[in-house]
């Protein structure tokens, strides 16, 4: 399982229960002791008290039970600057030499000082891990209060955590959107996409701001609104396809499924994620996962796309065991589009990030252009190709990280509620593109929502995830209209299935009930109950006040 987020790992410490040392203690009294630690180590500045008080913090540490590497933690970023402080003592102060390098000459005095600032960095960390370790943050904040702190020092607190732990959420999840596009494979890829992440980390910092404070003025910061309306977009989408034979997906074994779970569990924190899951998707499938928040859905996603190892089970991509040495190489079999496409994407500009993974896969510089250019058109962004990525819309960026993972042509797409946030045109159109890369190209595809309605529009076969375990695996028609087995699952009917179910009292069409407009409108025509659909668009065959009327209104 790749690391979490420091945030993450003391979440989970925090939770686990098991209490000693200064967990037991009061967070008033554990401050106490940090403040007087850290104002000793200041104010007598000598290294064997700082060595003392280290090794008294390590010891509380101890005590307390406290994971090493949690311990450690607290150390990596002051290692380097640390570093750093003992060579510049060592060469600027001092008259005894100690060493000699080039030009640059070493003394002892100098390095004696810097190994005092060292003792009393690492004497802080520790008290400082020790006391943090064993204190959530909720109580931190209150103990800072009975201290009769400042309202605004602890609102200013409060906002930072929350944003520097956004900050490092979206650094370690565009991490693991890298590493399922091949770029982690070797120390030079891990250095230039850990650059370039960080460079997004912080230029997107400012956007994140930004939007913190939108959202505040959302909920009545200031007084006063502006409105106004966005010109309605065409959909560009057409099915004739550009370059087709370069985008389709390649596939090792056509008699192998794309992909097998075998007795799939996964466990975290002593919680059961995901429970015995078990299918297999074959070649050119369109499968959409539906489930509950909650359900396991994206779990079982980050599981096939080797983000996460699975407790128990096993996975096989094209016949092949996804192990330690598979995942290393899982990008070239498996495109994984982010939730969040904010995390998807990390690169400066649109062209940028759409053919950083086809670099990834060492084609040659003219192929990856091609396949560049033909993602961005197929995706209808060629207009944005040298647009900012944080200047892009919330559809603008699904598309451009779709349109990232088809450059590189992995025979199997799992994507993680695609449609969210989207507005009716912007659906309409991933739909449409959605339905083309697995109708015309022969893509594999897995749809991560819980809108049913999105679901009779796309899918041909569904599954089912409830509280971590698949309770149904089965064509769309008999999943859509199966109402207590949605409705058991915390799923709602598709809306228009819903009103023929309430509708239709002949048996014999109640295993046609159409799932979509197109089938509802050939339905009524078949049974001479609107002429055409040009009539039934310009004409209703029924009046709406007589259909929903206020005694079935909500139940429809």
């Amino acid at each position: 399982m790749p690391p979490d987020t420091l945030e993450k790992r003391i979440q989970h410490y925090h939770e686990s229960r098991f209490f000693y040392g200064l967990h037991l203690m009061d967070a008033r009294f554990k401050l106490a002791l940090l403040c007087t630690a850290v104002a000793m180590n200041i104010y007598f500045a000598e290294i064997r008290l700082s060595i003392f008080l280290f090794l008294l913090g390590t010891a509380l540490a101890a005590w307390s039970r406290i994971p090493v590497r949690l311990f450690l933690l607290f150390f990596i970023l002051p290692a380097w600057s640390t570093a750093v402080v003992i060579l510049g003592f060592s060469a600027g102060f001092g008259v005894t030499p100690a060493a000699v390098l080039g030009p640059v000459t070493f003394y002892q005095e100098g390095f004696q000082l810097g190994l005092s600032a060292a003792a009393r960095v690492a004497c802080d960390m520790s008290w400082m891990a020790a006391v943090f370790l064993t204190t959530p943050f909720n109580a931190l904040l209150n103990a800072l209060k009975w201290f009769r702190v400042p309202v605004i020092f602890l609102e200013t607190l409060a906002m930072g955590y929350r944003y520097i732990s956004l900050l490092m959420n979206g650094f370690h999840t565009m991490r693991h959107s890298a590493q399922v596009r091949g770029g982690l494979t070797t120390y030079r890829h891990k250095l230039r996409t850990t650059s370039r992440i960080l460079a997004q980390v912080f230029l997107r910092s400012y956007d994140r701001a930004v939007r913190i404070q939108e959202a505040m003025v959302s909920r009545g910061e200031y007084a006063g609104s502006n409105g106004g309306t966005n010109p309605v977009q065409t959909d560009p989408f057409t099915a004739q396809c550009p370059n087709q034979c370069d985008i389709t997906p390649d596939y090792k074994n056509a008699s192998l499924p794309v992909v097998s779970c075998s007795s799939l569990s996964h466990y975290l924190s002593g919680t059961v994620v995901l429970k015995d899951i078990s299918f297999t998707v074959d070649e050119n499938e369109l499968v959409v996962l539906c489930g509950a928040n909650g359900a396991g859905k994206t779990t079982l996603l980050k599981l096939l796309s080797g983000i996460e190892t699975p407790t128990r089970g096993r996975i096989y991509l094209e016949g092949q065991l996804l192990d330690k040495k598979m995942r290393n190489h899982i990008f070239r079999h498996v495109g994984f589009l982010c939730q969040d496409p904010d995390n998807q994407l990390f690169c400066t500009h649109v062209r940028e990030d759409v053919s950083y993974g086809p670099a990834n896969l060492n084609f040659p510089p003219e192929m990856v252009t091609r396949l560049t250019d033909t993602a961005m058109e197929l995706m209808g962004i060629s207009d944005l190709a040298d647009r900012p990525i944080h200047r892009l819309s919330y559809g603008q960026m699904k598309r451009v990280g779709l349109a990232g993972l088809i450059a590189m042509k992995p025979p199997l797409l799992l994507l993680d509620e695609p449609f969210a946030n989207l507005d009716p045109a912007a659906s309409r159109q991933l739909v449409h593109h959605l339905r083309h890369l697995n109708g015309h190209h022969g893509y594999t595809i897995i749809v991560v929502t819980h809108d049913m309605n999105l679901a009779a529009r796309l899918a041909r076969r569904i599954i089912i995830l409830d509280n971590g375990r698949m309770v149904a695996d089965n064509d769309a028609r008999s999943i859509l209209t199966d109402a207590p087995l949605l409705r058991r699952s915390r799923l709602e009917t598709p809306i228009l299935t819903r009103m023929f179910q309430r509708i239709l009292t002949d048996p014999t069409h109640c295993s046609k009930i159409p799932l979509t407009i197109d089938e509802a409108i050939l339905f009524l025509q078949n049974h001479s109950i609107c002429r055409s659909p040009a009539s039934a668009i310009d004409t209703p065959f029924i009046q709406s006040d007589d259909l929903f009327t206020d005694s079935n209104r909500e139940d429809i």
